[in-house]
């Protein structure tokens, strides 16, 4: 239990510390970006991101669970290994519909940004490492790990940039942002796995442990995902084709600004993902600590918004300050929501974290279309909060039926 405590502590004090270097980048990129440039770079992480999200098939998450009921280091360095080969494999294809991106998008969407698109392809690769290794990790319970990854590349890129800016004379954009954050990320990616010590000759019997996994857990999670985490990435496509990048930018960098308030139940999930596998429920102090932090995070958060924005980011921004006040409640219920899913998902129960992105991903797809065509940026902020309060429902309803029909 004190073991516990500390890597709460330290979960929490490395989610502290990347949502302020967090900030810190986001401020300077866009600060030295202005509004269109630094709407030009969300657009491309979000197709990047969108694409990532595509490629998987849910071979990451089956890992991780297969990963954090085993006990045997000799098996888990085998299941690294293959976790190894998955991600360069699904990386190459990923890369692929990128750069095939960068050649039709031309035709939709009213930017010059195909030459900035291939000259950073590897960035679906980053990402998709970036989110494969987290779950990696989670099934490991290399918190530790975990924290540093989180932290160290954005205070590395902060020094590069400065130094890159301030001493070298390099005109900061958007390629150049895309190139630095996530080459340095690259590198970090790259050291973890080499660290994990992955074993490449693992038997058959491993391929079909998998497989029966994914049939069962990982690629019904992967059809969920698609449907409630893709499709969320339709928002900054179709602000840029009804309305502009600059709205992207306004747009992405609220949902930033709002990220912090997922970091209090979503850690909890974390930390005990892989003592979720094994208890019968989640402990009622697990809520009550989610709730009273949440609650506290919320009262600092509409002390202080516009504060923040003007002072930290530039007059230029302010608008942000007012999408993110009402953007902030669909955080909250995506929270408490992440957090029943982690215990959901440590319970194998995979086809209904399916069942439920299903339902959040129709409200998506309908939102980001439909709402953001008639009512702009008000539409997308709308469809937020719907989506996220309904995965919350969804999620409450699945765990208190698993309770009931598991007899606890």
């Amino acid at each position: 239990m004190k073991a516990s405590y500390k890597k709460i502590l330290t979960m929490y004090g490395a989610s502290i510390l990347a949502i302020v270097f967090g900030f810190l980048v986001s401020i300077f990129n866009s600060r030295v970006l202005g509004p269109e440039g630094f709407g030009d770079y969300k657009f491309i992480e979000t197709v990047a991101r969108f694409i990532a999200s595509l490629v998987s098939v849910g071979f990451f998450i089956s890992i991780s669970r297969l990963l954090a009921i085993n006990t045997s280091n000799l098996e888990k360095k085998k299941y690294i290994g293959l976790f190894t080969i998955i991600f360069f494999a699904t990386s190459v294809l990923g890369i692929f519909i990128f750069l095939g991106f960068s050649y039709f998008q031309p035709y939709f969407f009213d930017n010059n940004l195909s030459s900035t698109i291939r000259m950073n392809f590897f960035i679906v690769l980053v990402i998709l490492g970036h989110l494969a290794l987290a779950e990696i990790l989670k099934g490991l319970h290399h918190i530790y790990t975990i924290s540093i990854i989180s932290v160290l590349p954005s205070v590395a890129y902060l020094i590069s940039a400065y130094i890159a800016r301030t001493y070298l004379n390099i005109e900061i954009n958007a390629e150049i942002v895309l190139f630095l954050y996530y080459g340095i990320l690259l590198i970090t990616l790259l050291i973890v796995i080499s660290g994990l010590k992955p074993n490449f000759k693992y038997e058959k019997q491993f391929v079909r442990n998998l497989l029966k996994e994914n049939k069962y857990n990982g690629r019904p999670i992967y059809y969920g995902s698609l449907a409630g985490v893709a499709t969320t990435h339709i928002a900054g496509l179709s602000i840029s084709y009804f309305m502009n990048n600059s709205q992207v930018g306004f747009f992405m960098l609220a949902l930033t600004v709002c990220g912090p308030l997922l970091v209090i139940p979503s850690v909890l999930g974390t930390i005990f993902f892989k003592q979720f596998a094994t208890i019968k429920h989640i402990p009622k102090k697990v809520f009550y600590f989610s709730t009273l932090g949440t609650a506290f995070a919320l009262l600092i958060f509409y002390l202080f918004i516009d504060i923040v924005i003007v002072t930290f980011y530039d007059t230029a921004y302010l608008e942000v300050a007012n999408i993110s006040k009402y953007l902030i409640l669909g955080f909250i219920f995506h929270g408490f929501g992440d957090l029943v899913n982690r215990f959901l998902g440590a319970k194998g129960q995979g086809k209904l974290l399916r069942n439920a992105a299903y339902f959040v991903g129709v409200m998506n797809i309908l939102g980001y279309t439909l709402l953001i065509k008639f009512f702009g940026i008000n539409g997308a902020i709308l469809t937020k909060i719907l989506a996220s309060g309904l995965y919350f429902c969804i999620m409450l309803y699945y765990y208190h039926r698993f309770v009931k029909e598991n007899k606890i």
